[in-house]
């Protein structure tokens, strides 16, 4: 009987704090909400992440879990364009390795927030993950990516203050570093690499 008791005490104690999760994230949901609401479409997930304590990707999560109502907000279930920032130097072309492997190796991208433009996202997404200043070039092209299923952008850009790499954001890559035209095309295998950013990267790599 004392062990049947303690089963028992268990499984209250287990269903306790299951409620206690469960009030927690509703209240974490709500002034997730009210924060978002509140910014009026002047704030980014970046910008969320950071009060949040959290990173950028994370932030979009729990924002999609905040705020769930399609027809209130179109643009958290269909996702935003993905900007790919072709930076090109001397040293070859910047590309970093990403840990979910979903493709196993990219440019630097990432979703542009509602009210940027490509340009800028690109920009920025390029100082938060590699902590490198680049000018944005032109509009290489555009593309479905055959793995991801996402709209693509491919902007060209130049370093503006010198050429040295770091991985800004842990969570999302493992590695970023510079690398020929024969890498970069090895290194996007088994996808391959866009057939405008390949010609581009040939007249520009030479």
């Amino acid at each position: 009987m004392p062990a049947l008791a303690a089963y028992q005490a268990a499984g209250r104690l287990i269903e306790t704090q299951s409620e206690f999760r469960g009030i927690a994230a509703r209240v974490r949901a709500e002034a997730i909400r009210r924060i978002w609401e509140a910014a009026d479409g002047r704030m980014t997930l970046t910008q969320l992440g950071a009060i949040l304590g959290v990173s950028k990707a994370r932030a979009g999560e729990l924002l999609k879990s905040a705020v769930p109502l399609a027809e209130e907000d179109p643009e958290l279930v269909e996702p935003q364009p993905v900007v790919a920032a072709i930076v090109t130097s001397p040293l070859g072309v910047l590309v970093g390795r990403r840990n979910d492997g979903k493709p196993p190796w990219t440019f630097i991208a990432g979703e542009i927030e509602p009210g940027e433009s490509p340009a800028d996202a690109a920009v920025r997404e390029v100082k938060e993950e590699t902590g490198l200043l680049v000018s944005q070039g032109r509009i290489i092209g555009r593309r479905v990516h055959p793995k991801t299923g996402r709209t693509m952008i491919y902007m060209s850009a130049k370093p503006t203050h010198g050429t040295e790499v770091f991985v800004g954001d842990e969570d999302e890559l493992a590695e970023v570093r510079w690398a020929s035209l024969a890498e970069a095309d090895e290194l996007m295998q088994p996808y391959g690499m866009f057939e405008p950013v390949h010609k581009y990267l040939a007249r520009t790599l030479r």
